[in-house]
């Protein structure tokens, strides 16, 4: 059960692989963006930091079903390993852009933004890697003790008990509960995380589906500020 993220974020990357090798081999020709040499070494140089948080996401959800600490690092080793090579593989791609950069005609000053780039991303994700290491001791089991200590407190209404009973389902949802438990029970950064991945997954479904994206949860949002006009207006 432990490598069951992996098995499926595995699976979601294959259509991806599937598209790539159709590219380079039945559909060869020219790409939209992909035929400047500037882009391709930001693309390159970027592909770590993307890598970096792919694999922290399902190391959280890898080690959440093993009963270990989510904020811990990855339990299996070749995760651990690839997470170790990833600032080192930001930092290569960013040097090696600008021998590419020269061979391909490149004389801008635009030039140096691949290595400055790949010198930022090797700083952040050594950065990430040593908060997560800072977190280490089974914070989240304590936040959850915590929670479950003041979940049940005395003299609690019929409406407060179903209110909990409800958030108590939400968060065993897989995946999305986890989530929206540790955006609740965590630390400050949890919620800035939970609001960004929001705001992220919001922003890929309106290029991917176009204005429904946009309207669907305006209209659910609607309901919700009803409620907040009553709450905070009510006698």
């Amino acid at each position: 059960m432990r490598h069951l993220p992996y098995v499926v974020g595995g699976f979601m990357l294959l259509p991806l692989v599937i598209w790539a090798v159709l590219r380079l081999t039945l559909f060869s020709g020219p790409s939209h963006g992909l035929d400047v040499p500037l882009a391709v070494a930001l693309l390159a140089t970027s592909m770590p930091l993307v890598a970096w948080f792919f694999l922290a996401n399902l190391g959280f959800l890898a080690n959440s079903i093993g009963g270990d600490d989510a904020f811990d690092r990855p339990r299996a080793r070749w995760v651990r390993a690839i997470v170790a090579a990833l600032p080192w593989a930001a930092l290569t791609a960013g040097l090696l852009s600008l021998p590419f950069l020269v061979l391909q005609g490149e004389t801008s000053a635009l030039m140096a933004l691949p290595p400055l780039s790949g010198l930022v991303i090797f700083l952040a994700i050594r950065r990430g890697e040593e908060a997560r290491a800072a977190e280490r001791g089974g914070r989240w089991r304590a936040v959850a003790e915590t929670a479950s200590t003041a979940s049940a407190p005395a003299g609690r209404t019929a409406l407060q008990r179903i209110a909990a009973f409800s958030l108590e389902l939400v968060y065993r949802v897989p995946v999305i509960g986890w989530l929206i438990a540790d955006a609740v029970k965590g630390r400050e950064s949890a919620k800035l995380f939970f609001a960004f991945n929001c705001a992220v997954v919001w922003l890929a479904a309106i290029a991917l589906f176009g204005y429904p994206a946009i309207i669907v949860p305006a209209l659910a949002l609607v309901p919700l500020i009803f409620a907040g006009l009553f709450w905070t207006t009510r006698a």
